[in-house]
């Protein structure tokens, strides 16, 4: 009986690590599929420089002092410690994870809490963290005060309010192309809150606005070209508001046009005004740009956010509409922390569009 005993529990043991052994071979072909995938993508990929520009001259200053906040060593010791921990990461791709990390910089600048929706881009930022002395003179260069990591939650709080205001001035200030939405996940999947729109509607451009949203406050110590572009941000979104505000019926509403931004960004705030809960299934792109647009699915987990020192104080139809932010990848197939697929598309060089 005993030797019976002893031959079950053997064999019970060997065929649980038969199968540990078939799961994590399982797994590493899904992660080199998702990985070729991802490289293949990118290596299509034109340089973010030739393909994206800000569209505002405050943005382009902004951007300006966060280059030279940033020193070309620091630049270097950070890429080289994410291409060393990631063999198969293509140049192509770091080059775009940096060129969006520091684009999420420039958002920081801008506006008051904003979490982190991507966990590529946020896998540089904790690199940057790593050089200690070197990422508090960035900071401080560029913020002026300790721009602080927090916690990545792992995809258990939605922040849909968040991602909202996030897809909005994002693409206010950089427009929108298919190879930023893989890494970001899908655009203007929620609409922006009501209540805080209210604010801007027939606000004089003298006037603050209401709340902490924007880094315009005079607790805030921000450089002269984040000030100008919060001002120009605040600017164009009291335009927008009034303009959505004062045609109820939508005589003037553009179609959802992902090719004309500024066309995208007053259909975000008119839907948002007034057919909220359908506001995902409007801002799909227009079926006259299916030629245009090409498309690539991401999959999205929630975030964690970055927050000031306290001290100082497209959703397509067939994907999940619901989710409230979240790192991205292009594949479709990849797994963990990913928590919902969505599909971003563009025509690449026609995405930006110009000021208004």
């Amino acid at each position: 009986m005993n030797s019976m005993t002893s031959f079950w529990t053997l064999f019970i043991v060997v065929g649980l690590i038969i199968l540990w052994f078939i799961f994590r071979a399982i797994r590493r072909n899904r992660g080199n599929r998702s990985t070729r995938r991802r490289n293949a993508f990118f290596l299509s990929s034109p340089s973010p420089s030739s393909l994206t520009q800000e569209r505002h001259r405050e943005i382009t200053e902004l951007k300006e002092l966060l280059e030279r906040s940033i020193p070309a060593s620091y630049a270097h010791n950070v890429k080289q410690r994410v291409m060393d921990a990631n063999p198969s990461l293509t140049e192509q791709e770091y080059n775009w994870r940096w060129h969006e990390l520091k684009r999420y910089f420039m958002l920081c600048a801008i506006m008051n809490r904003v979490p982190m929706f991507s966990s590529d881009v946020d896998e540089l930022w904790h690199e940057m963290l790593m050089f200690t002395r070197e990422y508090q003179q960035f900071s401080e260069a560029f913020f002026g005060r300790m721009l602080h990591h927090a916690p990545h939650s792992g995809g258990s709080q939605p922040m849909p309010e968040e991602r909202a205001w996030f897809d909005w001035l994002y693409v206010e200030c950089f427009g929108w192309n298919r190879y930023s939405a893989s890494l970001w996940g899908t655009f203007f999947n929620h609409p922006l809150p009501n209540d805080e729109l209210s604010h801007y509607y027939k606000l004089t451009a003298s006037t603050q606005p209401i709340g902490d949203r924007w880094n315009s406050h005079e607790n805030v110590d921000i450089s002269q070209q984040a000030q100008q572009a919060v001002h120009k941000i605040i600017q164009h979104l009291r335009e927008r508001v009034n303009k959505a505000v004062n045609d109820p019926e939508g005589k003037q509403l553009p179609k959802v046009n992902y090719l004309q931004v500024d066309y995208l960004l007053l259909a975000a705030v008119w839907y948002s005004w007034y057919q909220p809960e359908q506001f995902a299934i409007h801002m799909h792109p227009d079926s006259t740009n299916s030629a245009a647009l090409a498309s690539s699915s991401g999959c999205s987990s929630a975030s964690g956010c970055s927050n000031w020192d306290t001290h100082h104080s497209h959703h397509h139809s067939s994907h999940d509409s619901s989710h409230g932010g979240g790192s991205s990848h292009h594949d479709s197939g990849d797994s963990g922390s990913h928590s919902s697929c969505s599909s971003g598309s563009s025509c690449g060089s026609s995405c930006g569009g110009g000021g208004d």
